[in-house]
């Protein structure tokens, strides 16, 4: 019979921050579970955003952990992640968004996270392609940055394995054990295993994890996406994250070109019972319209970057996030059978996220206090829903459009 103090149910960038920060924290033993191969889901198609201060302040802690994490992870695995440490700059064109702005330059400060404003020559210096004639407030944060999804990922995986974490691809996981109203462990096709603790970090599947233990997490899988621009010298250089809330879009550098993200107005949600267990054979497009959010968002767009309406899009990417109606992580103990915790829902923050939620499961599973209040993250403070419903799914899709907005605007 295999036992171990903790399985972790799920390979990507969660489930692997958990198993490392768990083998680094304590002595205990730890295997990770993934159905598929590790980070294929969502952790590769993510943006690699590592933005510390933003409209949802509850989460700076937690980014501004990771941004920390990469450097020891870099030492221990003796390697370069590949962090690129361009800044993020911030503009607000609108009384609404420049006070939204002014709240995360105190929330930074208070972190200790550096920022400043940003004269018209420096914002040309640093985004030549940006026409920034409508912005009222404009800040610069320089230690936010990105980094490539899957690497970061990975590493991880190979920092946690270096630790003496097992890592098991191609298992998947069929069912909980529970015993006396406590999860025991898990069924997969290979034969049950026993943890002391079992930590569902199962992404977009990580409800139909927790049904087993008679609880539906209250999140759903919604669409999140961005499109890759083809190279060109006029605006592909090593320019800064630019975040537009006032156009609901972002930018960031891609190999010579620019990536651009876009919270369009309705987002798509998908019923977690309906996806195939290996989401490479599952398309989350919803047909040929993301062609028409671009289209659609190019006006706001133009106003920001006019180089915009002659671009040429090479790539389109999409992936599942699990959103939850606040747009926070689920993160703790899940209501039911002891034994069973949760790190869910990461509103496509699971990058940016990763350490602060790998350090918190860490502690709670371990009993004890994490570096951080966790309160807000209740995996039950949605109190008695359906996340399956149509109202539901409508709550969380309102949260992904609202993604840069303050969280009272975007309940």
């Amino acid at each position: 019979m295999e036992t171990f103090d903790h399985i972790v149910i799920g390979g990507g960038v969660l489930g692997l921050s958990i198993a490392y920060h768990l083998v680094r924290d304590s002595q205990d033993s730890v295997l990770v579970l993934e159905r598929n191969e590790l980070a294929s889901a969502a952790s590769s198609k993510a943006a690699g955003l590592i933005l510390q201060a933003t409209a949802k302040p509850l989460n700076t802690a937690l980014a501004k952990l990771t941004l920390d994490t990469i450097a020891a992870l870099e030492t221990e695995l003796d390697e370069t992640i590949g962090f690129h440490a361009v800044g993020s700059l911030r503009i607000a064109s609108s009384p609404v968004r420049s006070t939204e702005l002014q709240a995360m330059e105190r929330d930074a400060a208070e972190h200790g996270i550096p920022s400043y404003r940003l004269s018209p020559e420096d914002l040309c210096r640093k985004a030549p392609w940006l026409d920034s004639s409508t912005a009222c407030h404009t800040t610069f944060f320089p230690s936010d940055g990105y980094v490539d999804p899957y690497s970061f990922s990975t590493a991880y995986g190979r920092a946690a394995r270096k630790l003496g974490v097992q890592i098991r691809p191609r298992t998947a996981v069929t069912g909980l054990i529970i015993h006396s109203d406590r999860v025991e462990g898990v069924c997969t096709a290979s034969g049950d295993v026993f943890g002391g603790t079992v930590i569902d970090a199962a992404g977009a599947w990580a409800s139909l994890i927790s049904a087993h233990a008679g609880y539906l997490l209250q999140m759903t899988p919604t669409r999140s996406h961005y499109w890759i621009t083809a190279t060109d010298p006029s605006y592909g250089g090593d320019f800064p994250i630019t975040l537009l809330p006032d156009a609901q879009a972002y930018m960031r550098p891609e190999t010579g070109a620019m990536l651009i993200g876009v919270q369009e107005a309705t987002s798509v949600t998908f019923d977690a019972r309906e996806l195939p267990d290996d989401i490479s054979t599952f398309s989350a497009t919803g047909g040929e319209e993301h062609w028409e959010v671009i289209a659609e968002a190019m006006q706001d767009i133009s106003v920001y970057f006019p180089a915009v309406a002659k671009a040429k899009f090479a790539h389109y990417v999409s992936g599942l996030s699990g959103y939850t109606p606040d747009g926070l992580v689920l993160l703790g103990a899940v209501p039911g059978p002891s034994g069973f915790f949760t790190a869910a829902g990461c509103c496509g923050n699971g990058i940016a996220l990763s350490a602060g939620i790998g350090s918190a499961i860490s502690a709670l599973v371990r009993g004890e206090e994490p570096g951080f209040d966790v309160a807000a993250f209740a995996p039950d403070r949605f109190g008695s829903v359906d996340p399956f419903s149509a109202e539901f799914r409508e709550r969380c899709a309102a949260a992904r459009a609202s993604k840069s907005q303050s969280a009272h605007q975007s309940m």
